[in-house]
């Protein structure tokens, strides 16, 4: 997991067990949460969670039906279920809905250890043999001259930070791929590699398709040439994905605006999609077509994410945008017009700049790890990410 702790989320009524389970997670490098069973919906939208410990009710349909969904929504995550009721029916039920494991009410110290190795072990073997583990987190602009490209770079050296783990980010936008001119960087390898690879395609050799930013970033490029893109196929983003996710704990996907082949196999496999718009009625009318098409695609709606940028003065206001679209927005990026004539050209290396407001806003949503706050000004990168001028398409 990069070296960052894992997320527990103990989902049941206050009681006399929180602080054993407390007490255990932190043995077994667990970040523990805890919430009542009408709040984990919301709650697993913003955190990260690896393992979910379930308390059922002396009435268990209810969280039988709770159990159920929550596997569904993330089929990756360990459920641990808990329950006064030791029959055989219960425990076969909770079973078929998802859970991995059933643990006793009263919960006993040498029982939720025993989960808690066992989740580990599960862990680790998942991580070394399927590539399970990082999330993916695609970034995709309604149109050009939003920042799509900024807003992913720097989310990705955000998501670094904060979690204080190895992140790596994709250029997908295979014709016009940004991200290595806007960090300047010259790679010497580049997604293509993957596709004219002549033995397996392992977690060694991606590495060696990636470059490292002076920051700590990993990255991977778009082809050099336009005509290469033409080259890489749907099941390759499957390979490099799997790759990934086992050696990042996040990914950050820069999208193309047209979606088709290789774009469109990202944002189904990705865990989050974030929608990026302006106040404009063209933006919101093609972000709304964008849901529409994730939504045909079967991405779960929990998996999509509303970005507002107030950056391109239009005539509707957020709470329009809202309305149209469905989706309350993870963020609201201000408007900033200091430094609008630099924008795009000064490609200034991400290391030296100040991420403010917005970007920590969503950095700390999705980890789920509060961002501390930082003076109004920012600095230089920051200001030319969101500029009132719109820039060339990214």
């Amino acid at each position: 997991m990069g070296g960052t702790a894992a997320g527990l989320l103990w989902v049941g009524e206050e009681g006399s067990g929180r602080e054993l389970v407390e007490s255990a997670a932190k043995e077994f490098a667990l970040e523990a949460r805890f919430c009542r069973p009408a709040e984990v919906l919301e709650v697993i939208r913003a955190a990260r969670v690896d393992v979910i410990g379930l308390e059922l009710p002396a009435e268990p349909r209810a969280g039988l039906a709770l159990l159920r969904e929550l596997h569904e929504r993330l089929p990756r995550v360990t459920i641990l279920a808990a329950s006064a009721d030791p029959s055989v029916s219960l425990i076969r039920a909770a079973l078929d809905g998802g859970a991995t494991d059933m643990l006793s009410l009263p919960l006993g110290r040498a029982e939720i250890a025993k989960a808690f190795v066992k989740f580990r072990q599960t862990e680790v073997r998942n991580a070394a043999g399927r590539g399970v583990g990082g999330s993916v987190l695609s970034v995709y602009g309604a149109r050009g001259g939003l920042g799509t490209t900024t807003l992913a770079v720097n989310l990705a050296t955000r998501l670094m930070s904060v979690a204080g783990t190895d992140t790596a980010i994709v250029d997908l936008d295979l014709q016009r791929g940004d991200v290595a001119a806007f960090l300047n960087l010259t790679p010497s390898q580049s997604i293509a590699a993957i596709v004219g690879a002549r033995g397996e395609v392992d977690d060694l050799f991606l590495h060696g398709t990636l470059t490292r930013h002076p920051s700590g970033l990993f990255v991977l490029p778009a082809p050099p040439e336009m005509e290469e893109a033409d080259s890489i196929a749907d099941a390759d983003i499957e390979v490099i994905f799997r790759l990934l996710r086992a050696q990042f704990r996040w990914t950050v996907v820069d999208t193309p605006r047209t979606i088709h082949g290789p774009a469109a196999t990202a944002l189904e496999q990705s865990d989050r999609t974030l929608v990026l718009t302006d106040l404009s009625v063209p933006s919101v009318r093609a972000a709304k077509r964008m849901l529409e098409l994730l939504d045909r695609l079967g991405v779960p709606k929990e998996h999509l994410e509303l970005v507002i940028t107030e950056a391109v003065a239009g005539p509707l206001e957020v709470k329009e945008v809202v309305r149209a679209l469905g989706h309350a927005p993870l963020a609201v990026i201000p408007r900033d017009a200091e430094g609008a004539s630099k924008a795009m050209n000064s490609g200034a290396p991400i290391a030296g700049g100040g991420i403010i407001g917005a970007i920590d806003e969503i950095a700390s949503k999705l980890t789920g790890i509060r961002v501390a706050q930082r003076s109004k000004g920012g600095g230089a990168l920051f200001r030319r990410i969101f500029a009132a001028k719109e820039a060339p398409a990214s």
